[in-house]
């Protein structure tokens, strides 16, 4: 009863609160999409010329798919891959375009990046942009996940990001160019398991955050992008992910206690591994990025880029997630872990 009465009167408050300030918040909403208005039909675009943008995480999903937009659109590209043999690298150099570097990078291995810097250094003549698209998704609940297991996606969703920037900031520092972040909306509110892959977007969030205000003084850019349900249009659940997250649930299994193994149950587990299966392969190939790759696009070559873009995807009207991530801070904790819990039904043993 007391929780229904608390949700009645912040619902009254709020209504007192519009009641009382209806005009200024008209007057707010109006400014708001006049300036949407303007940003969206005068939009001033840079030429950056033959300046070069490096990319990391190009063997598939976004990164791939944006080496060959610029490379299309004339820019030079450097896309970084983990291999060169790999199918996705075997594409871009089928191109055979003069503009477009695939460079091994790893970003995780210092020399990997090293030598990535070395040769942008000697084959370029300048370097516009870093944009950084490496990463990994790996979900499982806290008391599950292996502590090796948080540090490999963080060792390449955020180390690896902070490890590429600092290499190549000094170059972008002197072309006053642009630096991209590639984050999530799970960067912006807490979900039942998914803490390991949301502890680096978070990290991606604040990190860019201070290294935005940082190079105001240099003229450096630095932009946030945030997908919604885009894991569709990614590799996230590919067949050689999904072979990769079955070895990883079965090595959590193993690691876990007789107490952790009794009280959840090995169906529990299981049920981390077809919750990612059930994403169909052949909606790999029709879930559309195009709206993220535009927003990418946009915070490089935009006079006055946005500090953040949020992109909603997912096959649904609308994207769930992303509106979420617009109100969560808005909510008091009570109602966003109602909601949570109804989304996701973690508030049960059973999925």
């Amino acid at each position: 009863m007391l929780s229904y009465t608390c949700v009645l009167c912040c619902i009254l408050l709020n209504l007192y609160f519009v009641y009382i300030y209806w005009k200024y918040l008209l007057i707010i909403s109006l400014v708001y999409f006049a300036l949407r208005l303007t940003r969206i039909n005068f939009r001033q675009k840079l030429d950056i010329g033959r300046k070069g943008v490096v990319i990391t995480g190009c063997d598939t999903g976004f990164g791939h798919i944006l080496a060959k937009r610029l490379d299309d659109c004339g820019y030079k590209v450097y896309a970084g891959v983990l291999s060169k043999e790999s199918p996705g690298a075997m594409v871009l150099h089928a191109r055979q375009s003069d503009r477009l570097h695939v460079i091994k990078l790893d970003v995780t291995k210092d020399d990997d990046v090293q030598k990535a810097l070395e040769y942008v250094n000697a084959t370029g003549q300048g370097l516009w942009a870093i944009v950084n698209n490496a990463g990994m998704y790996f979900p499982g609940d806290v008391e599950l996940a292996t502590v090796d297991q948080y540090k490999k996606c963080a060792e390449v969703n955020l180390y690896g990001m902070i490890r590429v920037t600092k290499a190549f900031l000094p170059l972008i520092r002197k072309s006053r160019g642009r630096i991209v972040n590639m984050s999530s909306v799970r960067g912006r509110f807490s979900w039942p398991s998914g803490s390991v892959y949301s502890v680096t977007k978070y990290g991606i969030e604040t990190l860019s955050d201070s290294l935005r205000l940082e190079m105001k003084k240099f003229g450096v850019n630095v932009s946030i992008i945030e997908p919604g349900q885009f894991s569709a249009a990614t590799s996230v659940c590919g067949p050689e992910q999904l072979k990769r997250l079955k070895k990883e649930i079965d090595y959590m299994w193993e690691q876990a206690s007789d107490d952790v193994r009794q009280t959840y149950g090995r169906p529990y587990f299981d049920d981390i591994y077809q919750m990612m299966k059930k994403k169909e392969p052949s909606m790999i190939q029709t879930m559309s990025a195009d709206s993220v790759i535009n927003a990418i696009e946009d915070s490089l070559i935009n006079v006055t880029p946005k500090a953040r873009y949020m992109i909603g995807g997912s096959f649904s009207v609308v994207d769930k997630l992303a509106v979420l991530a617009k109100v969560y801070y808005l909510l008091p904790e009570f109602i966003s872990d109602w909601i949570v819990e109804k989304m996701t039904g973690c508030g049960s043993l059973r999925r």
